[in-house]
């Protein structure tokens, strides 16, 4: 090599050094604003805690003041008549309708009795909460499935996306009213999720473009972890959010928090299972959430623009996601239902409201089975099933693990 070859690839090497300094100075410092960002972001969404109450898997949770949680950041929540004792008006909670009559006794409440008076539980945000949800932005709550009049709750995108249904719909009919749903759910945690699958049962009410939905979940790209938690999903036009990670579910009771741990069933036993229940206060408009026989808090009807009325179609039963090109995720309680409660993943007694207020069984309306994707997941419906069942819904599946 020549004298001026070897210059020209020493000047060359010296550039590429340089180069690769200004690279590493400049990721340096988008990191170093984006962790800025990131903080930023933090002080913004979790408010001054009164008390702090640890949960069962590391989890903090902040004994919020009520006025402060992140309901109140909505534009139209801003002058509300809305307090902390505030109880529905609902007459449909009798009885039998949703008693549960567990397999097997559990607890939700935060230690201690949980939050104090006028205060909230509201899970704390971390930084790595913000990334996961920036990984994870353009996936929905599992809100995509038809409302039986092919409709997704997003309004604008077709179906498909990654999820997979199998559930009991009341379909969409213009001539429904229907002012709640609710069952008794089995509890499962389905295995061999990755970081960006989930998988839950829940129960859904929508109406176009607005729908609510509340069950158990399985969602690493949300909570980092495979632990099986309560859930809310909604979607108000353009927003959808799980819990209370951005304005809309307003909080009232003050031990049970979203994002709540649950057990999971055992195939063949022991089964744990809970009463959950939307429900439209006739008074006013707003959707209350009931954990049991308790009110966790509800959505007032003025972020809604159908759902201010009644909702025209109800679902039961479960729902995967899983990214293109990754085996779909168990379903359930992993095996395809085969009529036997301690193995199914079900829900039991599945009930609609009317706009008369009056709590209906799944039996006293046309229903229809959907499952999108039949050989990896499948639902059956049982009617008449008995008075400790009701209506009976059974749903799962192995996916493809």
């Amino acid at each position: 090599m020549s004298l001026h070859q070897r210059a020209i690839v020493q000047i060359l090497l010296a550039i590429s050094l340089l180069l690769n300094h200004y690279e590493v100075e400049a990721e340096q410092r988008l990191s170093k604003a984006k962790d800025l960002e990131l903080e930023k972001q933090l002080k913004l969404l979790n408010k001054p805690a009164i008390k702090t109450i640890k949960g069962k898997y590391g989890e903090l949770y902040d004994c919020v003041d009520f006025y402060k949680q992140p309901a109140f950041h909505h534009p139209l929540l801003k002058n509300h008549n809305f307090h902390p004792q505030m109880k529905p008006m609902l007459s449909m909670l009798q009885g039998d309708d949703i008693s549960s009559n567990n397999n097997k006794p559990f607890n939700i409440e935060l230690e201690g009795g949980g939050c104090p008076v006028g205060t909230v539980p509201i899970r704390r945000i971390t930084k790595d909460d913000l990334i996961r949800r920036r990984l994870t932005k353009q996936m929905r709550g599992g809100d995509d499935s038809p409302d039986g009049n092919g409709i997704v709750s997003d309004g604008t995108k077709p179906l498909g996306g990654g999820y997979k249904f199998a559930s009991v719909q009341i379909p969409y009919s213009p001539r429904n009213k229907i002012a709640g749903a609710g069952a008794i759910i089995s509890l499962h945690n389905p295995q061999n999720l990755s970081g960006h699958q989930h998988s839950g049962g829940r129960i859904k009410v929508q109406n176009g473009i607005d729908s609510i939905q509340v069950g158990w979940t399985v969602n690493p790209p949300v909570y980092g972890d495979t632990h099986t938690r309560l859930y809310t999903y909604f979607t108000a036009g353009k927003l959808a959010c799980y819990n209370t990670r951005c304005p809309g579910f307003i909080q009232i009771n003050t031990a049970i928090p979203l994002d709540g741990q649950l057990p999971g069933s055992s195939y063949g036993g022991p089964v744990f299972d809970v009463p959950m229940y939307i429900a439209r206060d006739m008074s006013n408009g707003n959707w209350w959430f009931y954990f049991g026989i308790t009110a966790v808090g509800f959505w007032p009807a003025k972020i809604f623009t159908n759902l201010k009325g009644f909702a025209t179609s109800a679902e039961y039963g479960g729902v995967v996601y899983s990214p293109p090109g990754i085996p779909e995720p168990p379903m359930g309680s992993g095996y395809f239902p085969v009529g036997d409660l301690k193995k199914d993943a079900h829900c039991k007694k599945c009930t609609f409201l009317t706009d008369k207020n009056q709590t209906k069984s799944l039996d006293n309306i046309l229903v229809k089975l959907y499952a999108n994707s039949q050989n990896l997941y499948r639902v059956t419906d049982y009617p008449n099933s008995g008075v400790v069942t009701g209506n009976l819904v059974s749903y799962g599946g192995p996916g493809e693990h």
